[in-house]
């Protein structure tokens, strides 16, 4: 009779254990997503930042100016109620301007159900600061209805700039258009608006480089949203469409001799999302030597 050979079971305890970790693995990555989920509908973070400018124009003047982008009124994130409340956290930091970098909205086409502008009068009709409060329209406001976006804006008592340029103060806004042309748009606009003699700021939904002026203010890449050790998306890696610049991607860039400040924005768009980053808004404060 041939011997035959019994492969020996593999111990019941290795099995246990490949299936415990296996559990430990699900359970982490489902408290890791409910983590996201929670992260998005948190109190943004405050950040500061000071600005000095070496322009007579600046010389012992001092403003602080909100930045806040990426509103993304109902989506997960930004429900009326938490618009309230982002509200009431810029008014008490008593800024002297407001600076809205666009995005107001969900959605990315025209009639888009994820638009929901009857959130945003109440809210926006409440915030004001003694040299105004400016804003200028994102991807997913021109991408739905732009001309309803502004018009609800002016309602609310704040100032649109398509393209255009401003006094504040001691400093000159130039609000531009969210266009991939913003540079070609810029370069005529800017002798007007250098004409004051005030130090120009360019306020953006993406963070572009513009030459020819000290600082860049933007929202629209939420600090890439997903920001874990080696992983940061700034583009889409099945089409490779990209969202943003990467070298753009958060916080206080220095490039060549500009500044580029880009705000993770107090709302989070439909990607209901936030690990490795904050909701936030700056408070900057310009200043003159």
């Amino acid at each position: 009779m041939a011997a035959v050979e019994i492969e020996p079971s593999p111990p019941s305890h290795r099995r246990m254990w490949w299936a415990w970790t296996l559990l430990a693995l699900i359970l982490a990555g489902l408290a890791l997503l409910g983590w996201g989920y929670w992260v998005e509908t948190w109190p943004p973070l405050v950040r500061r930042a000071v600005i000095v400018f070496d322009t007579p124009a600046m010389a012992g003047r001092k403003i602080d100016v909100a930045l806040v982008s990426d509103i993304h009124v109902g989506s997960h994130g930004m429900s009326a109620a938490r618009l309230d409340r982002v509200v009431d956290q810029i008014m008490a930091q008593h800024p002297d301007a407001i600076l809205l970098a666009g995005d107001f909205v969900n959605g990315d086409r025209r009639n888009d159900p994820a638009v929901h502008l009857d959130l945003l009068p109440e809210a926006l009709a409440r915030l004001h600061a003694p040299l105004g409060v400016y804003a200028v329209l994102g991807n997913h406001d021109e991408w739905t209805d732009p001309h309803a976006v502004t018009a609800l804006l002016r309602r609310a008592g704040i100032t649109v700039l398509n393209n255009q340029s401003q006094g504040v103060g001691p400093i000159t806004l130039l609000g531009l258009a969210d266009t991939p042309r913003a540079r070609l748009i810029a370069a005529p606009l800017l002798p007007a608006a250098r004409g004051a003699g005030k130090p120009v700021i360019v306020v953006e939904h993406v963070p572009r480089v513009i030459p020819g002026v000290p600082l860049i203010l933007a929202g629209h890449t939420h600090c890439g949203q997903i920001h874990l050790p080696g992983i940061s998306i700034a583009g889409n890696p099945i089409t490779g469409n990209r969202y943003y610049d990467a070298r753009f991607r958060c916080g206080i860039v220095r490039w060549q001799d500009q500044i580029v400040l880009i705000g993770s924005g107090v709302g989070s768009g439909s990607f209901p999302l936030r690990i490795g980053t904050r909701p936030d808004f700056w408070m900057i404060t310009l200043t003159g030597r």
